[in-house]
């Protein structure tokens, strides 16, 4: 009958073999995957993904009283904000 610590180097030696083989396998995997992505034309969502291209504009923070012109506080700072103090133009 094999011991306590016989058994638990048997078990690292097994969990480095099973790696092993996880990454040797890895890139043939991943090749039948994306294969199968491109010839059924599936998109994040239909594989229970989020894809951050389609969740919309960001909604707007900052508002120009004088023509009404929106900023959502990302990107470029627009020319009417530029060098004045962001919280006057903030919205509720």
């Amino acid at each position: 009958m094999s011991t306590y610590r016989e058994l638990k180097l048997e078990i690292e030696k097994l969990v480095e073999q099973a790696e092993s083989a996880r990454l040797a396998e890895k890139e043939t995997v991943l090749g039948q995957i994306c294969a199968l992505i491109v010839e059924y034309r599936l998109l994040p969502e239909d594989l229970g993904l989020e894809s951050p291209s389609r969740k919309g504009p960001l909604p707007a923070r900052f508002r120009d009283p004088e023509s009404g012109t929106t900023w959502s506080g990302r990107g470029r700072t627009p020319q009417w904000l530029d060098g004045q103090d962001r919280a006057k133009y903030a919205i509720d």
